[in-house]
């Protein structure tokens, strides 16, 4: 063998992640300054227009009488455009000194608040005072902006004012004001029904669900003549046409007799990584049994038909090469799976029957496996008013142990459009529900191969794969995973065989097909193998693994911001983000944060590395990731991540000098993942630094997790081994993750 054989060798050989234990964190006690700034406002004119708008609230709280009317008055508070309603400088002055609760936001300066009859009545005397006084100690209300009751166009979305004349009884969806106790919704949940009753109206068979935070939503069937008489008061906080979830089914091509295909495994069946399946069911011909662990069935459910599910289970257990697998006459399987049936097949679902029967399936089943893949979605692109039901519910489960492969939906807009860039400037083409969930892992569509018919190249967005951004602007999808390929020709739409989505059907056949549903298992599988080769088996350090480690290089678009709405943070590759190598090594921590205690995580540059450092080619190459598991809020709107981590870079330059080298792009506030990269030419040895600093909103006081991954790579032509420097030099500072077996806490 040659020498340069051995080299190759050397990069290609796995090797093992490090881990940076608590010793290795330096922290600061952090100590926070904040306050409102003084505005120049003429106080008689602004006091006497806010008194205008207390006018308006009392009049319609007394017109419009509910069960809770002579213990709340609910209304909107509104800042200036540039203002948060719940930033920590003004909420203490603003809402808590006049005891004045927000319920929920809208916009970021847009909050729905509740006060007692007496409370609002002590806050009317002080807006008296700040005109009498011309200001004086009421201060606070020159940052106020408006106050005014809820009107018809605050409760109801866009879509189902839309919708109106189109039907004479609407299927509609009510959400209460948040935040409430469980005996005055009782009451109002009485009340409601007794209401939709005066105007003919009815409560669906399957009409109330609660979400996670208690707040009820209730689907009533109503006549469009009455609608906006119902919904128009001040304890409900949205209405919205009732949404359903479904799967499609696009198979077809020259169908493959599969049952008789021998399976061959590489390890002990039983030892492979399990992912639950949530959909309409898993009907495997004989030869492939084994690889379904157990079968769940929700509620409800008396038959399914298997078809969507699969085909899900197909590409999660065998993969994207699953036709190559078929001409070679044996099938290699990487995972096993969990049937979970939550759909029967034959209909739309309804999403707070979607909701139970996934919130039941998780809590029995999470014991034998922390990842699930929901290959569902809505049919129409997410909208900024808030987060939805579901992806709300999702984000709660996954705070809770266990990670949700989820695709971004898909579209028909290929059929209209001959490029990918005018599919991305339609806002038809942003994701559907539930892909707007932060903490699920959205899954968008690549194309394997390409044909020469196809506006899509080789590893480009397939046609059909719905983008970001996500909700309020949020970096979705994560990642990309091949999902099949389409293409026109004579007005006719055609699948490309060379890099169709192959899929097993519930007859055993083999056929081609195309969606996110078929990218979606690919990282769940993937998440799972991690999952089975990390430390205690902790999903959130498997997630951040594969997130991290996401690459594409390829892109035929010169448009960074497309580019991110397009394809995430890249293709996931479970090679790249399970081991190190000589010339990449990846560090990982876990750890807590609060709000007053700043951490600084060291990390080692070797010297044999820093020793390459010269001015001219780029030499190194360093890769940051920071996951953060914040609270969420789904009734504060854009307001709805409670917390994030920010996470900055500390270097050492070729003097020895530490510097500060944060990126322009990827540390940005209130986004649950800092993702960024440094490309550099002179640099030092040592220990650099990652600066951690938590910031939260006020009500929150709870510690928040996190997982840093840092990754550090040879992008030169010179050949170092970068993972033995950091063995020989820091002696066991930082353990061979292999080794890690303690700090962490058991999943379940």
């Amino acid at each position: 063998m040659t020498k340069e054989d051995n080299e190759k060798k050397g990069k290609k050989e796995p090797k093992p992640h490090f881990w940076i234990p608590d010793s290795e964190v330096e922290e600061v006690v952090y100590v926070p300054t904040s306050r409102p700034k003084e505005v120049t406002i003429n106080h008689v004119e602004h006091g006497n227009e806010l008194l205008r708008g207390i006018g308006k609230i009392k009049e319609k709280h007394s017109r419009r009488k509910t069960p809770i009317s002579e213990e709340l008055i609910i209304f909107k508070l509104s800042l200036e455009e540039e203002g948060t309603v719940d930033a920590r400088g003004g909420y203490e002055t603003i809402f808590k000194d006049n005891d004045l609760e927000i319920k929920a936001i809208k916009k970021s300066n847009e909050a729905i608040v509740s006060s007692s009859p007496e409370n609002f009545v002590k806050f009317t005397q002080k807006l008296d005072s700040y005109i009498d006084k011309e200001g004086g100690t009421r201060k606070f209300f020159q940052h106020i902006k408006s106050i005014s009751p809820l009107e018809l166009t605050d409760i109801q979305t866009q879509r189902l004012a839309d919708s109106e004349d189109d039907q004479e009884i609407m299927d509609v969806q009510v959400t209460l004001i948040p935040k409430l106790s469980g005996a005055t919704y009782e009451k109002l949940i009485e009340y409601l029904i007794s209401e939709i009753k005066k105007i003919d109206g009815t409560l669906s068979e399957d009409g109330l669900y609660f979400l996670s935070d208690n707040t009820p939503v209730m689907r009533f069937l109503v006549p469009s003549s009455g609608l906006n008489s119902f919904i128009d008061q001040e304890i409900i906080l949205k209405a919205e046409p009732s949404t359903f979830f479904g799967v499609s089914e696009n198979g077809n091509g020259s169908p493959i007799d599969i049952t008789d295909l021998p399976m061959q495994v590489e390890e002990d069946l039983h030892e492979l990584p399990i992912v639950c399946i949530l959909d309409n069911g898993i009907i495997l011909p004989n030869n492939l049994q084994t690889c379904i662990v157990d079968r769940w069935v929700a509620d409800g459910i008396t038959s399914f038909t298997g078809e969507h599910g699969t085909k899900v289970a197909s590409r999660a257990i065998f993969g994207d090469n699953l036709d190559e697998q078929v001409r070679q006459g044996k099938l290699t399987p990487r995972v096993r799976v969990i049937d979970a049936v939550i759909h029967d097949g034959k209909s739309k679902l309804y999403e707070g029957t979607l909701i139970k029967r996934i919130q039941n399936a998780v809590h029995s089943i999470k014991d034998a496996t922390t990842t699930f893949c929901l290959s569902f979605n809505a049919n129409v692109s997410i909208e900024d008013d808030a987060v939805g039901n579901l992806a709300y519910e999702i984000d709660c489960l996954s705070r809770n142990g266990v990670n949700f492969a989820i695709p971004t939906g898909n579209h028909s807009l290929w059929r209209i459009y001959d490029d990918l860039e005018t599919i991305a400037d339609d806002t038809a083409s942003r994701l559907a529900a539930p892909a707007e969930s932060y903490y699920g892992v959205t899954v968008g569509a690549i194309t394997r191969d390409e044909h020469v018919k196809s506006m899509s190249r080789k590893q480009e967005l397939s046609p059909f794969s719905r983008i970001g951004y996500g909700f309020s602007g949020s970096n979705k999808p994560d990642l990309v995973y091949p999902g099949g390929n389409v293409y026109k020709d004579n007005g006719k739409a055609y699948m490309a065989a060379n890099s169709a989505a192959y899929v097993i059907t519930n007859s055993g056949l083999l056929v081609q097909d195309f969606g996110t549903s078929y990218s979606a298992p690919l990282a769940a599988a993937d998440i799972a193998m991690l999952t089975n080769v990390v430390p205690n088996k902790d999903p959130f350090i498997a997630k951040g693994l594969l997130l991290h480690h996401a690459q594409y290089d390829n892109y035929s678009i010169n448009n960074s911001e497309m580019v991110e709405k397009m394809y995430g943070l890249g293709i996931g590759n479970y090679v790249n983000s399970k081991d190190s190598y000589s010339n990449r090594a990846t560090y990982i921590h876990k750890g807590t944060m609060s709000r007053l205690i700043k951490r600084r995580v060291k990390f080692w540059v070797p010297s044999n590395f820093a020793s390459l450092s010269q001015n001219g080619n780029q030499l190194a190459k360093v890769n940051v990731t920071c996951l953060s598991l914040s609270p969420i809020d789904k009734g504060m709107g854009e307001e709805y991540l409670r917390g994030y981590i920010d996470a900055s870079f500390h270097m050492i330059n070729s003097k020895g000098t530490e510097i500060t080298r944060n990126p322009s792009k990827g540390r940005e506030k209130w986004k649950h993942i800092q993702n960024y990269s440094q490309q550099l030419n002179v640099f030092g040895p040592g220990d650099w630094q990652i600066w951690l600093q938590l910031y939260t909103k006020p009500e929150i006081i709870e510690d928040i997790d996190y997982v840093l991954i840092i990754t550090i790579e040879n992008i030169s032509t010179v050949d170092v081994d970068i993972h033995d420097g950091i063995v020989n030099e820091t002696a066991n500072r930082f353990q061979a993750l292999t080794e890690v077996q303690v700090g962490f806490e058991e999943i379940g």
